[in-house]
């Protein structure tokens, strides 16, 4: 498959279903929902294989799962769209979705990255999705797991590069030749989470990464918008494969529409935590300001956290009732109406298509070895952005 040379890409769960999505499938509305993904110029969609639905009990993997994950990808193609199936999704949109049999009586979680049943069950999931989808039309890669260490974080680095090996070789057993990656997030740059960048890229076909300035003590504000396009640079740089990376997360959760921006409290998987709820043209800024900043410093592409804001029909079902920044993070307002961001990504697209769109090279941030990098990664992560910003002066 021919990539762009900066690829656009959204998140998507649908506004009426969310996490719902695969017990309670509702294929027109996907239809429609791809219809209108690719009318906004988007080149891919990135799908989410809840685990509690696809891997049910040990060593079973639900075949009426995986055939409706069959179906919409078939959807998502005949619009046009490539498609990024992420296949382990145990935390999603500020809630940890364990499966009930990965818990013992205490309620805690199996050791998902050195428990051999729990392997041996990941390893099915991973095979099974991924041989089911192979020969798709437009299959654009694999992702491995989002986010997984918030779930887990692996006791030891050597588990989590022995666990990245085995979920990559199920995949391609499966899907000979599709890419895969994994959607790793800052605290593979800012913690000792054990999911090194350098490791990653070792396993992995391309270099990802997710940031938010919501998220980050070390961001400026609410909505920095250096953040996101100084975290590719810097995977790249530790990844050290010469390559650009894919920003595959990022984004701005919105005030009611015509509200400004305001700060409050929120549940961050499960601490009170201040978050910020952006004006629309907030947002707007932040979108058309990170795009440029991407395409300045050589990604190779941006995926749009998320499609659409969610019903409010769903906000008494996690994580809506409790996680209440998730309610809005959509390029699309729930009632369906686009929100000003969407311009961001049109206006992009026509410019790439014209053949005006130039990406940049991408800057060289590191001083130091991965190894010494590793060392204090929050320490050197704080300095180098520091830096990144006085250059910017």
């Amino acid at each position: 498959m021919t990539r762009p040379d900066f690829e656009l890409g959204i998140n998507y769960w649908p506004r009426r279903r969310a996490m719902y999505m695969w017990r309670e499938l509702d294929l027109a509305e996907v239809r429609d929902d791809m219809q209108r993904i690719a009318e906004m110029g988007f080149d891919t969609v990135r799908l989410f294989a809840m685990t509690r639905d696809f891997l049910p009990a040990q060593n079973v993997v639900d075949t009426v799962m995986v055939d409706r994950l069959v179906e919409v990808v078939r959807i998502a193609t005949d619009n046009g769209l490539s498609v990024v199936p992420t296949l382990l999704v145990i935390n999603m949109s500020g809630r940890i979705w364990w499966p009930e049999w990965m818990l013992d009586e205490h309620g805690q979680p199996g050791d998902l990255y050195a428990d051999p049943e729990l392997l041996r069950s990941q390893e099915l999931l991973m095979h099974t999705c991924a041989k089911a989808l192979a020969g798709s039309e437009r299959l654009r890669a694999f992702d491995v797991a989002n986010e997984i260490d918030d779930a887990k974080r692996p006791e030891r680095r050597a588990h989590a590069r022995a666990w990245t090996s085995v979920m990559t070789s199920a995949i391609r057993r499966g899907a000979p030749g599709v890419p895969v990656r994994i959607g790793a997030h800052l605290p593979s740059l800012t913690t000792a989470n054990q999911m090194r960048v350098d490791d990653l890229a070792t396993v992995f076909d391309e270099d990802v990464m997710h940031a938010y300035p919501l998220y980050s003590a070390v961001a400026r504000s609410y909505v920095d918008p250096e953040l996101v396009p100084f975290a590719c640079a810097l995977t790249s740089a530790l990844a050290g494969r010469q390559r650009g990376t894919l920003m595959q997360e990022f984004g701005m959760c919105t005030a009611p529409v015509g509200a400004q921006g305001h700060a409050f409290i929120d549940d961050f998987l499960g601490t009170p935590r201040t978050q910020y709820l952006a004006s629309e043209d907030e947002c707007c800024t932040y979108y058309e300001t990170v795009l440029a900043r991407l395409v300045e410093t050589g990604a190779a592409g941006a995926y749009a956290w998320c499609y659409g804001d969610y019903d409010a029909l769903l906000f008494d079902r996690p994580p809506l009732n409790t996680v209440l920044r998730e309610r809005s993070f959509g390029l699309i307002r729930a009632d369906g109406v686009e929100k000003p961001a969407v311009k961001a990504f049109r206006d992009l697209r026509a410019r790439r298509d014209a053949g005006a769109l130039v990406v940049g090279p991408v800057p060289n941030v590191l001083d130091v070895s991965p190894d010494n990098y590793y060392a204090d990664p929050g320490g050197h992560f704080t300095r180098l952005y520091a830096r990144w910003i006085a250059a910017q002066a």
